[in-house]
C-alpha cells in the first residue's frame, strides 16, 4: 500500500511538472517603432507573462524600465530613444503643429520613419530572431506594420495590442466594421451622439483613412518588408487579418460601447495599478505645502523644453500664484525663473503621484494612458489636448464631467488660473471622476489578468481560429449587406418596370378597344 501511495504521489508530482513545462511557451513582443508611453501600456502584461513562466523576448527600440523575470530585452537601436532621435532629425515640433492647426495623420507620418524601418531589418539582432521559433507574437500595429514581414516569416499566432480603444481601421482587419453613425473616429474628437453634420464629417474621415491605408500606407510598408524578406510575403491587410486576437486598451465605461466580436477584448486600464510610496525627494517637496499639489505633464512625445517661451512664462506665472506645490515634467530640470512652489523633473512616477492622497488635479495633454490613469485614481483634469486621440479623450472627459479643457493656442493666464480654481473649488469634478473610477474598476477580473488569460488562451488553442467570425471574409459592402440591398433594389426596380410596361401595354390596348367600340366605322376598316 505504501509503495502504491508513493507511486501515486510521484505520478501527481510528475504531472504537475509536465503542466508547468507545457505552459512555458516562447513569446516575441515585437516593436520596430514605439514611444515610451505606448510601451508602458503593455509592459505589465509582458511582466506577468514572464512571472507565469513564459519565455518572453522583447524586441523594441526602447529599453524596458526594469529587468523582469524570464524577459529578455533586445534593443533595436542601441542606447538611443527613437522618438528623441526622430524629433531632433525631423525637427518635429508638436507645439508648432498645434499652433498652425495641423492635424497629425499617423499613416502619412510613416514616411518619416521609413529609414528606421529599413535599417531595423538589417540589424544582426533582428536577423538572429529569424533563426528562432516562437509560439506567439505580440505586436502593437500602426507604425509597426513594416514588421509584418517578420511576423509572416516566423509563422506564429499573432496577437495585436492597441494602445488606445480600438479604431475602426484596425477592427475591420479582423472583420468588424464599426458604424460611423455612432462610433466617432479617433482623430476627430466627436461625441458619440453626433448630429448630421458631425456624422457627415465622421463618415468622410473614415473614407479618407481607408483611402490613405490602401493607396499610400500599406503599399509602402509592403515594399519595405518584401525588399528585405522576399516578394512572396502577402499584403499587410492579409497578415493582420490572420491575427488571432486584438487586445484593446479601452473600456465601455469611458468610451462608447462598441460592437465587438470574441476576438477583440477590452483591457483598458491594463497598466493602471495602486500607488506605491514616492521617492523621498518628491514626498519632502509635497510636504512643504499645506494645500496639496498639482501634477503637470505633457507626456513623453511632447517635449516640454520645446514649448514656446511665451507659453512657458504664462504657465509659470500662474503656478507662482498658487498655494499648491506643483510638480512639472520638464526635460532640462532647470529654469532660471522657477518659483519655490514648483519642482521640475525629467521623469516622474505618474501613477504613484496620481494615487497620492494630496493630489488636487492633473494638468495634462489628455493622452490615452494619462487619461485612463487619472480615471483609475479618481483625479480631475485641466486639459490641453493637442493632437490625435487626445482630442477624443478630452471630449470623453468632458462628457463625464471631470475636466476643464483649454485651447492651447488661445489659452491666457486668466483662463488657466480660472480653470485651476474651478477644479479646486468645485467638488463636482472630483465627484464625477470618482464615480467613473468606480465603474472603470468594477469588473470580474483585473484587465491585466484578463489580457494574460486571452494570450494564454491563444497559446493553448494554437491560434484559436474558432474565435474568428465569418465577417473576416467579407468586405465593407458585403459586411453591411449593401451588395444584397443593391440586388434587391435592382430586382424590385426591374419588377416594377416590367409591371409598369405590362400595365402600359394593357392600358394602350384597352384604350384602343374603347376607341374602336365608340367608332364602328374605324372598327370595320380595321
Amino acid at each position: 500500500m505504501k509503495s502504491k501511495g508513493l507511486s501515486l504521489l510521484l505520478l501527481v508530482f510528475g504531472s504537475l511538472l509536465n503542466i508547468e513545462q507545457c505552459s512555458s511557451e516562447k513569446i516575441l513582443v515585437l516593436s520596430f517603432i514605439s514611444t515610451k508611453s505606448h510601451k508602458l501600456t503593455y509592459m505589465p502584461l509582458v511582466e506577468e507573462l514572464g512571472k507565469r513562466g513564459h519565455d518572453v523576448t522583447v524586441l523594441s527600440p526602447i529599453l524596458s524600465p526594469k529587468p523582469m523575470k524570464n524577459v529578455r530585452d533586445i534593443m533595436t537601436i542601441d542606447g538611443v530613444n527613437l522618438m528623441d532621435k526622430f524629433i531632433k532629425e525631423q525637427n518635429f515640433d508638436l507645439f508648432k503643429m498645434k499652433e498652425e492647426n495641423k492635424q497629425m495623420n499617423p499613416f502619412l507620418m510613416f514616411g518619416w520613419f521609413e529609414g528606421v524601418c529599413r535599417d531595423t531589418y538589417d540589424l544582426p539582432q533582428v536577423q538572429a530572431i529569424l533563426n528562432e521559433s516562437f509560439d506567439l507574437i505580440l505586436m502593437q500595429p500602426m507604425f509597426n506594420d513594416c514588421a509584418l514581414g517578420l511576423v509572416y516569416r516566423l509563422k506564429a499566432p499573432l496577437v495585436l495590442f492597441s494602445p488606445v480603444s480600438i479604431a475602426n481601421f484596425l477592427a475591420e482587419k479582423v472583420g468588424v466594421y464599426f458604424p460611423p453613425s455612432f462610433i466617432p473616429n479617433v482623430m476627430l474628437g466627436l461625441p458619440a451622439e453626433m448630429n448630421f453634420f458631425q456624422r457627415f464629417q465622421n463618415f468622410g474621415m473614415e473614407v479618407m483613412i481607408r483611402a490613405t491605408l490602401y493607396f499610400l500606407y500599406e503599399p509602402k510598408v509592403e515594399e519595405i518588408y518584401r525588399e528585405k524578406l522576399g516578394n512572396d510575403i502577402p499584403s499587410a491587410s492579409e497578415i493582420l487579418g490572420n491575427a488571432s486576437l486584438i487586445l484593446s486598451n479601452g473600456h465601455f465605461s469611458l468610451h462608447s460601447p462598441k460592437p465587438l466580436m470574441p476576438d477583440i477584448v477590452d483591457v483598458g486600464g491594463l497598466h493602471s495599478a495602486p500607488a506605491e510610496p514616492l521617492p523621498k525627494d518628491l514626498e519632502d517637496f509635497i510636504k512643504k505645502g499645506k494645500d496639496g499639489f498639482i501634477l503637470f505633464s505633457m507626456g513623453s512625445a511632447i517635449k516640454g523644453d520645446m514649448m514656446p517661451e511665451a507659453k512657458r512664462k504664462m504657465i509659470l506665472s500662474v503656478f507662482s500664484k498658487l498655494k499648491q506645490q506643483v510638480l512639472w515634467k520638464w526635460e532640462s530640470e532647470t529654469m532660471p525663473d522657477l518659483p519655490k512652489n514648483v519642482k521640475l523633473s525629467k521623469w516622474l512616477p505618474q501613477q504613484d503621484l496620481l494615487g497620492h492622497k494630496d493630489i488636487k488635479m492633473f494638468i495634462t495633454h489628455c493622452g490615452g494612458g494619462s487619461t485612463e490613469e487619472s480615471i483609475y485614481h479618481g483625479v480631475p483634469l485641466v486639459g490641453f489636448p493637442m493632437l490625435g486621440d487626445q482630442l477624443l479623450n478630452a471630449e470623453l472627459a468632458k462628457k463625464h464631467g471631470f475636466i476643464v479643457d483649454l485651447d492651447w493656442n488661445d489659452a491666457t493666464e486668466e483662463q488657466l488660473m480660472d480653470a485651476i480654481q474651478e477644479i479646486l473649488n468645485n467638488p463636482k469634478y472630483r465627484n464625477n471622476v470618482q464615480k467613473l473610477s468606480t465603474l472603470f474598476k468594477d469588473r470580474p477580473t483585473h484587465p491585466k489578468d484578463l489580457a494574460v488569460y486571452w494570450v494564454e488562451y491563444v497559446l493553448r488553442h494554437k491560434g484559436a481560429t474558432h474565435l474568428r467570425s465569418a465577417g473576416r471574409k467579407l468586405n465593407y459592402w458585403q459586411y453591411h449587406s449593401y451588395d444584397v440591398i443593391l440586388a434587391y433594389i435592382t430586382i424590385i426596380t426591374v419588377l416594377l418596370y416590367v409591371i409598369y410596361a405590362i400595365l402600359r401595354s394593357l392600358t394602350r390596348l384597352l384604350c384602343r378597344l374603347v376607341r374602336n367600340k365608340k367608332d364602328p366605322k374605324k372598327q370595320k376598316t380595321n
